[in-house]
């Protein structure tokens, strides 16, 4: 290969990586080059109506597989920032994703990544909380066992309109995982698995309407009796043990919920 081209390909690299550095024990690393590209598109670098780089000369660019760059260019496909056509390449559709709300029903570990990670839970208050009665029978454990309790309000990442009232209650056993976090830009799960070393294995969702009581509704600047929806997570360990319990309170006009179904093949 002679300088010349040498020198091109390296600088069109350059010009794909400009300022890409993959970050250690944060959100998976698709989601990363998803914000990545993002950052590139919101500023002008990948104009809306031009063709992004191949996936393999992002993903050789980027330092990364293929796969990884596929999943970050299915998650801005699905927020109507970027199309794609076989034969012709993928193109930037819009500088901002196209839907005005945010989902918070996750339907998998990686959707909840992609929430936190698009969010800012800002903790306003933690208590250490022996679980009886109702709490006992809400967290699905025997009275008396301890809980590390936080509550706060759930912020997009330009701390514009609140999106959710959220709770959480942390077996005390992994507590010191959020100890110092007065701001969590991850989802607290993941501050738990950094800590435990050990991966959640079960994620249980329950979704119901509501209509918000007035502190609640204070707290996230709406009005009390507007519906909105609570959802409820348990996060267990190995051998099925909790090690957190949380619920957020989304009033209606701030979430869409959206599913896509395809024929079967």
């Amino acid at each position: 290969m002679s300088n010349a081209i040498s020198e091109e390909m390296t600088g069109s690299t350059q010009e794909i990586k400009n300022g890409w550095k993959p970050e250690i024990a944060t959100a998976p690393l698709y989601m990363q080059v998803a914000h990545h590209l993002e950052a590139r598109i919101s500023n002008g670098d990948f104009a809306v109506g031009s063709l992004l780089p191949t996936e393999n000369e992002l993903a050789e660019a980027l330092g990364v597989s293929r796969q990884t760059v596929r999943q970050a260019i299915g998650l801005l496909r699905n927020k109507g920032r970027l199309s794609a056509r076989k034969g012709v390449g993928t193109r930037v559709e819009a500088i901002e994703a196209t839907s005005g709300s945010t989902r918070f029903i996750a339907h998998s570990r990686s959707e909840l990544f992609e929430i936190a990670a698009e969010t800012e839970f800002v903790i306003g208050f933690r208590e250490m909380v022996s679980a009886q009665g109702k709490l006992a029978v809400d967290l699905g454990c025997r009275p008396g066992r301890k809980f590390l309790h936080i509550t706060g309000v759930r912020y997009p990442a330009n701390r514009g309109k609140a999106f959710s009232w959220n709770e959480v209650y942390i077996d005390s056993r992994v507590a010191a995982a959020v100890k110092d976090i007065t701001v969590a830009r991850r989802a607290i799960f993941h501050y738990i698995e950094e800590f435990t070393g050990e991966k959640i294995h079960e994620i249980q969702q329950d979704v119901r309407p509501i209509a918000m009581d007035e502190d609640i509704a204070e707290k996230v600047g709406g009005k009390g009796g507007d519906l909105a929806l609570i959802v409820n997570r348990r996060y267990y360990g190995s051998g099925r043990r909790l090690l957190e319990y949380a619920f957020q309170i989304l009033p209606a006009d701030r979430f869409t919920y959206t599913t896509t179904l395809r024929a079967e093949t």
